[in-house]
């Protein structure tokens, strides 16, 4: 049993969490083992996230007022992952991990102070991620401007040669 300081404690720490992350998901832990948890952890951790185990009580007190809606996803066994820099990268991570122990769910979560639903957050675990998305809109700028390259140097090409064609003609005429 948690002493009321102890409580306190863990309030705050979530409430912190809530102020600063930028994305919040949910998800129930049952069936999970220790040692599934702990990889969990430090596969966020390596990249920078979080995860964290908590009571559905001290998590609707931290967010309540921010987000309403989580108190209806608030039942059962309750962990959160967390980020305070890329929002779509944890619930990758997460939804491959999930997958791969074939256990774990999510239940909702919150993004930027906004409610998502389960449905949501599924979806966003399917988006390719801003490292991909960056790199496919550097390539569509990039592509038209590769075709004008070698249209141009194809111009290019060919005015050098017909001027060389003329060089030589005005050559033999001399």
């Amino acid at each position: 049993m948690k002493t009321r300081k102890e409580k306190e404690r863990m309030l705050e720490e979530l409430k912190d969490i809530s102020s600063r992350a930028k994305m919040i998901a949910l998800f129930d832990f049952k069936g999970l083992t220790v040692e599934e948890m702990n990889t969990l952890r430090k596969k966020m951790k390596e990249k920078g996230y979080g995860v964290k185990v908590v009571k559905n009580n001290l998590l609707r007190i931290a967010m309540e007022n921010k987000v309403p809606e989580i108190k209806e996803i608030l039942v059962g066994n309750t962990a959160i992952i967390f980020s305070f820099g890329d929002e779509v990268e944890p619930i990758k991570i997460f939804a491959d991990f999930s997958d791969e122990v074939g256990k774990g769910e999510f239940k909702g979560g919150v993004m930027h102070g906004r409610f998502l639903s389960k449905e949501q957050i599924l979806k966003l675990s399917k988006l390719p991620s801003a490292q991909e998305l960056k790199a496919k809109v550097v390539g569509s700028l990039s592509s038209p401007i590769n075709a004008l390259v070698w249209g141009l140097n194809g111009l290019l090409r060919g005015l050098v040669l017909a001027l060389n064609a003329i060089k030589e003609k005005k050559e033999k005429e001399v």
